[in-house]
């Protein structure tokens, strides 16, 4: 990607002048930095087969270091969203249509699918205040039978149902959660903006099982058919469990990716490791 140099120093041709890191907010600089690019990515700004600066051009321009400059990128990479050649550079690459990476940091596939110019809509069918089922209690770290938020959603891609989801929330994310009044609206992004939270990892456990009568109902599909089975929980910067999910996902209208890395890498991971923020 061309830049051009000002007194401030290398900086994108795309981006507009008021799009800076937050120093005041929760949110971890590297994810900020993401989501800066993210958007510039899915606005067509920075279209397939871009070249992105190098990372000392993108920590001077934003004043960020190598380290979360690289944590963004990771990140951004993760997602499917930039390609880096050794010796070339960094690059925006094509997505594939229909691909929901577990490991992404919001959990379910919207962003996947958003960024592809697909269409993602949703149908709430529950969200309440009420005693948290056993599985959630124990995932969120909580006592058998606290209170907590239930959020029940169908998820559609282009009109065709894909997803059911149950998520089950405690504290103030809960309120985040149920205040929700656009059933489209990223449950993730609501919890960053209203809640102050950011997600800093996540476990996931996959599963194909057999779709229950009810189940299949409302999934569009014969009872007994395959279905992938995914459990979640997520936790904040300081390893607070917040959310934690089951959702059940029908393989033929979306897809699953998923990144493998040795221990090593997993140990440093952005997602996994422990975060410090920058000096301000």
């Amino acid at each position: 990607m061309h830049t051009s140099k000002s007194a401030e120093g290398s900086h994108l041709l795309s981006e507009p002048p008021d799009t800076v890191i937050d120093r005041a907010s929760p949110i971890p600089y590297y994810f900020q930095l993401a989501e800066l690019l993210e958007q510039q990515i899915r606005s067509g700004r920075l279209p397939p087969g871009t070249r992105l600066s190098s990372e000392p051009e993108l920590g001077e321009r934003y004043g960020l270091s190598r380290t979360t400059v690289r944590q963004a990128l990771a990140r951004l990479e993760q997602r499917g969203l930039i390609e880096r050649h050794k010796g070339q550079g960094t690059f925006v690459q094509n997505g594939q249509p229909g691909l929901w990476l577990l490991q992404s940091s919001e959990g379910f596939f919207q962003d996947e699918v958003d960024r592809l110019g697909r269409t993602v809509t949703s149908h709430i069918l529950r969200a309440d205040r009420g005693p948290l089922p056993p599985w959630a209690c124990q995932a969120l770290e909580l006592p058998p039978g606290s209170e907590g938020a239930t959020l029940e959603r169908l998820r559609s891609v282009d009109g065709l149902v894909a997803l059911y989801v149950v998520n089950h929330l405690t504290g103030p994310f809960a309120d985040a959660a149920l205040a929700i009044t656009n059933p489209n609206e990223s449950l993730y992004r609501r919890l960053r903006e209203q809640a102050g939270v950011a997600l800093h990892g996540a476990r996931r456990t996959l599963e194909a099982v057999a779709a229950e009568p009810w189940l299949a109902e409302l999934l569009e599909l014969p009872p007994g058919a395959p279905v992938a089975f995914i459990e979640s929980v997520s936790w904040d910067a300081d390893l607070r469990p917040f959310d934690c999910y089951r959702s059940w996902l029908r393989t033929d209208r979306t897809r699953i990716y998923i990144q493998a890395a040795d221990a090593t890498a997993a140990a440093t991971h952005p997602l996994t490791a422990h975060h410090e923020r920058e000096p301000a």
